[in-house]
């Protein structure tokens, strides 16, 4: 679960040092990343950020604070996941291997090809338990969507499957995915090839500019008030997309990159 500093006014803090001064904020968030990078335990890296954060206080007030010794009781739930962002409009062509764009050529010759931002790190909303909740990404999360992503036999539908359903038309499939910087957070990014000549009219004419991942994961947090993290990615089955007069992204700042290519104009 790394978290990431960001001095923009968007910034996602831990509730921990929400009102503590900015040095002892990063010092928290630079602490967490770096246990969390050699033990892969999100609690364990945040046990070492808290022990940290109680030093720093004890030595800005210049009082020993008191030891607490309680036990810490961490909430999983494995389920389904539903998380909107804009369509990327960056050129596919720069984004996958020229070996894998020769092989779809072999069966479609003027492919095209969309590439999605998924998520970044930071907070998406969406429903837990039909209660609508925020959930935080880091960014050993979004290695981990990406990843999935890339793995898996991930198709592309208009709209949501009913939970637990997967009847949905396949409208094409994801044949690529990788993560990116994008303003000082990573993103994963996902490339769509879309065979479906109704659904590319629609993403050509700017109808179909949200996307939607399909999957599991599994979720937890350290009491029924704290924030939902993303604890492990388990399964991406599809990449729902739709429209932006209709679906609010769930991830704040996902939006398009550069303009869409079809790669028979190489």
């Amino acid at each position: 679960m790394t978290i990431r500093h960001n001095n923009s006014n968007n910034k996602v803090l831990p509730r921990a040092v929400k009102n503590e001064p900015e040095y002892i904020q990063i010092a928290y968030v630079r602490e967490f990343n770096r246990v969390e990078e050699i033990t892969d335990n999100a609690l364990t890296a945040k046990t070492a950020a808290d022990n940290l954060l109680t030093q720093l206080r004890f030595k800005l007030n210049g009082q020993a604070a008191k030891s607490k010794k309680a036990e810490l009781h961490l909430i999983e739930e494995s389920m389904d996941v539903r998380i909107l962002a804009h369509v990327s409009e960056m050129s596919a062509s720069e984004c996958i291997p020229i070996e894998m764009l020769a092989k779809i050529k072999q069966t479609d010759p003027h492919p095209f090809l969309v590439v999605y931002d998924v998520g970044g790190e930071g907070v998406s909303t969406g429903k837990v338990d039909n209660k609508k909740e925020r959930k935080m990404w880091s960014f050993r999360a979004i290695k981990k969507l990406s990843n999935k992503i890339k793995k898996g036999a991930v198709g592309i539908i208009h709209g949501h499957n009913r939970m637990g359903e997967n009847t949905k038309k396949k409208l094409g499939s994801i044949i690529h995915s990788f993560t990116k910087n994008i303003k000082d957070s990573l993103h994963a990014l996902a490339v769509a090839h879309i065979t479906d000549s109704q659904t590319i009219k629609n993403i050509k004419d700017g109808k179909f500019d949200v996307c939607s991942v399909e999957g599991k994961v599994l979720l937890a947090r350290e009491d029924e008030k704290s924030t939902w993290f993303i604890k492990d990615v388990d399964e991406i089955v599809n990449l729902a997309i739709g429209s932006s007069a209709v679906d609010n992204p769930g991830f704040a700042g996902a939006g398009v990159l550069a303009t869409i290519q079809e790669m028979n104009r190489e």
